[in-house]
């Protein structure tokens, strides 16, 4: 029984691509006649069909003609061919969400202007690598002058470090946009360079302040979890022991010159530097609570009652 043969006007009609379609990829070598008849016209095979098929499916993925080519020569696996389009199309989807979030963004800003987008375009285009430079010289203008460790210094750049995810929303790609302002922000650097100073001095024991910081939030979350009023002996307790404890680790006297500090420092946590954490936060997906924020303004109440003015 001989081979079933197929003109191209019979592949146009089993396949539903057009002949002009089918014509281009035999020039092209992708599909090549198995034989001529004595009218010159080409002929194929079964083999062709479904040859065509796959130019087809690939096409439709968007796999270019030279790497179909590779494939049909056998110079590349049908596995090689689908990752790398995989790959493309993947990165293509991204760029264009990326691209979706930067508008979304810059509509949500009443009356945008060309700066708007400019701006915003710019800052879905930094890297993450860059903004981790950005923070890095960000906290050594904070340590210029205060006698932060190493140690130290890396733990704040690694945990204040935002990474813009590969699918933003609108709300990141601004977040992402506002924490690179404020990092750039010689105002906010100072501020934070003369509180560093303050706190960095020689007589630091930063894990003993550390450690001293982490058992007194477990107390204050466990004493408002238990509605204890600051001003109760429970309350007091525990301002005592932190004030003490934060003293110590500081070289200082558990005055009110030092609660007043705290105080300040708390304050200092609702601003800029506050809102920087929050913006973190929200790079990371993570969820924005009270229960830190009312932990210490417990604990502060506590401290106001522990020593009087």
């Amino acid at each position: 029984m001989g081979v079933k043969l197929y003109t191209i006007g019979d592949l146009a009609a089993l396949t539903g691509q057009s002949v002009r379609r089918i014509r281009f990829y035999s020039d092209k070598g992708l599909l090549p006649p198995n034989l001529r008849s004595a009218s010159n016209y080409r002929l194929y095979a079964d083999a062709d069909v479904a040859k065509l098929d796959l130019i087809r499916a690939l096409r439709d993925a968007g796999v270019g003609l030279a790497a179909i080519e590779k494939l049909l020569r056998s110079r590349l696996s049908l596995r090689d061919v689908l990752r790398t389009r995989l790959d493309i199309l993947e990165s293509e989807i991204l760029a264009k969400r990326r691209t979706a979030a930067v508008l979304r963004a810059a509509l949500r800003i009443p009356e945008p202007a060309a700066d708007d987008l400019r701006r915003l375009w710019t800052m879905s285009r930094l890297s993450n690598t860059h903004m981790h430079t950005l923070v890095e010289t960000f906290v050594d203008r904070i340590a210029d002058g205060a006698s932060i460790d190493d140690e130290w210094r890396d733990r704040l750049v690694t945990t204040g470090v935002p990474v813009l995810p590969d699918d933003p929303t609108a709300e990141q790609i601004a977040a992402w946009d506002e924490l690179a302002t404020l990092l750039e922000d010689e105002t906010f650097a100072q501020e934070l360079r003369a509180e560093a100073s303050l706190f960095w001095t020689g007589a630091l024991d930063p894990a003993a302040y550390q450690d001293a910081s982490l058992k007194t939030y477990e107390a204050a979350t466990r004493a408002v979890d238990r509605d204890f009023a600051p001003d109760s002996a429970e309350g007091q307790a525990i301002a005592h022991d932190w004030l003490q404890a934060s003293a110590r680790a500081m070289g200082r006297e558990p005055d009110r010159a030092f609660v007043d500090w705290h105080l300040a420092q708390y304050k200092k946590q609702a601003g800029r530097m506050g809102r920087y954490r929050q913006l973190l936060a929200q790079l990371r997906g993570e969820t924005i609570t009270d229960a830190e924020s009312q932990a210490w303004a417990w604990l502060n109440n506590a401290m106001k009652a522990a020593v009087p003015v």
